[in-house]
C-alpha cells in the first residue's frame, strides 16, 4: 500500500493506493478514520480494483486551506488530479463510502454519473442525520450553536442529553454525538470537517433519478445492530432504485468486519 499527497490550490489531500486490478475504486472512510482502513479488503478487492482511498479533511494529512467553501467542482478536480498523478485512465470507475464518507461519495457520483459503475454504501448516515448536519453548518442559528459548543468545553454533552430527553434529537444523532464527540478536540475536528463540506448537500429525490438514469449499480451494506446509523430509512430508499443489491449483516457500525469482507468476496471474486 502506498500513501501519497495531492496538492490542490493551497490545500493538500492525502490518499492511499493499493490493489492492482484494472478497474478503479475511489473510497471514502468514516469519522476519525483514514483511507488506510480499506487495506483490510485488499485481499478480496485488490485483484479486480486499484483502490484510491482518500482521507477526509483533518483526517490523515488532508487539510482544506481555502477561503472558499469546498464544492462539488473541487471534488471533481481533486479526483481528476489524483487519477492523472497516479496514471489511471479507466473510462468507468466505482465509488465506495463508509458512514460520513457518503457525503463526499455522493458529490463524486453527481459529477461523474455517466462514468460510475458501482456505488457502494457502507452504513451511510440516516436522512435525519443529514438534516442535522445541514442545520448545524448552513443555518445561521445552528452554525452559531455549533460554534458555541466548540468554544465552550463540556456544554455539548449536557445539551445533547436534554435535547434527546425532550425528543428533539433522534436516537442516531444522540448516539453519534455521545460516542464520537465527547471530547473537546473531537468536536473541533468534527466542526472543521463538516464545515468544509457544508455545501455538498444532496436532494435525495434528484439523486435517485441520477442513479437510475445512469444505470449505476448501487450496493447497500448495513448492520442490523447499527445504533449510530439505523438502516431502515436507507433500505427503503435504496429498494426503490432500478439496479440495487442490499445486504443486512449481523454487525454494528463498523467498516472492517469479516461479514463485510464476505459480501465483497461474493460480489467481486
Amino acid at each position: 500500500m502506498d500513501k501519497n499527497l495531492f496538492l490542490y490550490k493551497n490545500s493538500r489531500i492525502s490518499y492511499h493506493r493499493f490493489g492492482t486490478g484494472k478497474n478503479v475504486l475511489v473510497a471514502f472512510h468514516g469519522y476519525n478514520q483514514t483511507g488506510r482502513e480499506y487495506a483490510y479488503f485488499e485481499g478480496v478487492l485488490g485483484k479486480q480494483f486499484t483502490i484510491i482511498a482518500i482521507d477526509f479533511f483533518w483526517h490523515g494529512d488532508s487539510v482544506w486551506q481555502e477561503v472558499e467553501d469546498f464544492l462539488d467542482e473541487d471534488m471533481q478536480s481533486i479526483v481528476n488530479g489524483i487519477a492523472k498523478q497516479e496514471d489511471l485512465h479507466a473510462e468507468k470507475f466505482s465509488v465506495c463510502s463508509f458512514s460520513m464518507g457518503a457525503r463526499l461519495a455522493r458529490a463524486l457520483v453527481r459529477n461523474f454519473a455517466h462514468r460510475i459503475d458501482y456505488f457502494i454504501l457502507l452504513s451511510p448516515p440516516t436522512f435525519s442525520f443529514n438534516k442535522f448536519l445541514n442545520f448545524t453548518t448552513n443555518n445561521p442559528l445552528g452554525l452559531n450553536l455549533f460554534k458555541y459548543f466548540v468554544n465552550t468545553p463540556g456544554a455539548l454533552q449536557s445539551w445533547v442529553e436534554r435535547l434527546y430527553h425532550w425528543k428533539i434529537l433522534t436516537r442516531s444523532v444522540y448516539v453519534f454525538t455521545s460516542k464520537f464527540v465527547g471530547k473537546q478536540e473531537r468536536i473541533e475536528k468534527v466542526f472543521n470537517t463538516w464545515y468544509a463540506q457544508r455545501k455538498l448537500k444532496t436532494n435525495f429525490k434528484t439523486f435517485a433519478q441520477i442513479l437510475n438514469n445512469s444505470n449505476i449499480n448501487v450496493i447497500l451494506i448495513v448492520g442490523k445492530n447499527d445504533s449510530i446509523t439505523p438502516p431502515k430509512g436507507m433500505i427503503k430508499y435504496i429498494s426503490k432504485l432500478k439496479y440495487r443489491r442490499i445486504f443486512i449483516l449481523q454487525k454494528k457500525h463498523e467498516l472492517a468486519t469479516p461479514e463485510t469482507k464476505r459480501v465483497f468476496e461474493e460480489l467481486f471474486t
